[in-house]
């Protein structure tokens, strides 16, 4: 098992965070951080008795107190919930009573109330008062099946579902951030400044926390997630580890003329939603090489890993040695120590998706000669005509970005007839529907666009990114439970 407390320990005088906040910006060494973790451990326990089995949830922005907080939950044994704050309360409710809280640790007392069965404590847990430090131990291989953190993926489709991870799922081997033989010499070394935005209740989040820290890297956050260019023009980074989103908002800012913005960053990493090739391309015009991963909340995070942008540009990547990521029937399956226990108290999805201790991904695709993974849409996601055709809606998406004017869209099935939403300034929104005409004349009859729905905002998304869907398997299974 990865000794990760021990890994603080043999880093203490490095510097393991930085917040940036202006003049209220501050360092934390680990030493320092692994003193606040005990002491804060104490602090809970002190609040809510033995935490080891308790169900502990946490909701909040990212923050020091949140980092503490969850590192203390977790090595005191707690069953530890993050919670998406930016969910729908119909799906933080759920997750609230799903997972059996006994209580929520909250920035927000007044706002993060889902009923008075469950204990609410605030962030000052983390920090105020003086304490006894915990004597706290990294996990053992006879911990290694235990049930560890309950997390509520953000589906494109339906309500949430809890996957379950194991102390193995986490901290059975060491996370690899960055394999050295095909970083083209990038290093994850002691001093190295990672800026990371991925929120910490999502899985990209949780990984960065740990990945970045087991070489003794110091992770660098926004206090205020909206002033990332405000803060990095006054600050440097080496590299960043961010939200598909905030690749769109560099590059916006590049065009500007403003890349002293981005603070000197030299490598762009990123997960959870695809980047155009396009963009990839534009990034390293300008001198920001990029690297992306794959994998699934439910595998335990990342399993794909692609830094060559030379020769598989549009590829997801080359699995970890530790992954067996094989195609079957189209789809993407995975074997690997990070797959999940299963979904919390929902043994029916869970065996929709695990079989023999391998996941069915749901996502369709193929590896080349080279082993590099490449993914072609999602199988829930196919839109079946009455014709018994299959269409991938992921497809004609490719096809309309191809239009510069097209900021978002979605392909959805619309009474039998492929209809698309669109994002995109009013001005263009005459020169999309020539590209759409023009399109379908190069397009088989029951692939064409017949209808445009255009959108003057963005289009909804999960919180990793992804333009949320309707679920047209669980739409299809209505229909025929309606009709018979």
């Amino acid at each position: 098992m990865f000794q990760y407390l021990s890994t603080l320990e043999k880093y203490s005088n490095e510097c393991a965070f930085k917040f940036l906040d202006d003049e209220k910006s501050f360092e934390v060494s680990y030493e320092q951080y692994l003193k606040d973790i005990k002491t804060c451990a104490t602090r809970l326990e002190n609040n809510l008795g033995n935490l080891k089995g308790k169900h502990v949830g946490l909701i909040g922005i990212n923050s020091y107190e949140y980092v503490v907080i969850m590192a203390a939950l977790i090595f005191s044994r707690a069953v530890f919930v993050p919670l998406n704050y930016r969910e729908t309360y119909e799906n933080l409710d759920f997750a609230v009573r799903n997972s059996k809280l006994d209580c929520i640790v909250t920035d927000d007392t007044e706002n993060h109330s889902f009923g008075e069965n469950v204990k609410y404590l605030g962030f000052d847990v983390a920090l105020k008062g003086e304490a006894e430090e915990k004597d706290l131990t990294d996990f053992t291989e006879e911990e290694v099946n235990n049930l560890m953190m309950i997390v509520y993926t953000s589906g494109t489709t339906s309500l949430s579902k809890g996957v379950a991870l194991s102390a193995g799922n986490l901290f059975q081997e060491e996370r690899i951030a960055l394999p050295e033989k095909y970083t083209n010499g990038y290093r994850a070394v002691p001093g190295v400044k990672v800026y990371t935005n991925f929120p910490l209740y999502h899985v990209g989040g949780l990984l960065t926390w740990l990945s970045w820290s087991e070489h003794g890297c110091t992770l660098v956050q926004s206090a205020n997630p909206q002033n990332i260019l405000s803060d990095l023009e006054k600050d440097s980074i080496d590299i960043a580890f961010v939200i598909p989103a905030t690749i769109k908002l560099w590059l916006k800012t590049i065009h500007r003329g403003h890349i002293e913005r981005l603070g000197g960053v030299k490598l762009a990493l990123t997960a959870g939603a695809p980047v155009s090739v396009d963009d990839v391309k534009e990034l390293s015009a300008n001198g920001i090489n990029f690297g992306q991963y794959y994998g699934m909340t439910e595998t335990g995070g990342n399993v794909t890993y692609n830094f060559d942008m030379v020769n598989h540009i549009s590829s997801v990547g080359r699995p970890y040695d530790d992954a067996d990521v094989r195609i079957v029937d189209d789809e993407i399956v995975i074997r690997h120590w990070g797959n999940m226990l299963g979904y919390y108290e929902n043994e029916e999805e869970t065996q929709k998706i695990i079989r023999d201790g391998v996941i069915y991904t749901g996502d369709l695709g193929y590896m080349d000669e080279d082993g590099y993974l490449y993914i072609t849409g999602r199988k829930k996601n196919l839109i079946i005509l009455s014709s018994g055709e299959n269409v991938s809606p992921e497809e004609l998406e490719r096809l309309l970005y191809e239009c510069k004017a097209v900021k978002e869209c979605k392909a959805f099935e619309s009474n039998d007839r492929i209809a698309v939403e669109i994002y995109a300034e009013k001005s263009s929104q005459d020169s999309i529907r020539e590209f759409v005409s023009e399109l379908n004349k190069t397009l088989p009859i029951y692939k064409r666009i017949y209808g445009i729905e255009f959108q003057t905002e963005e289009l909804e998304k999960t919180a990793s990114g992804k333009i949320k869907r309707i679920d047209t398997v669980a739409l299809r299974q209505k229909e025929n439970q309606l009709g018979s």
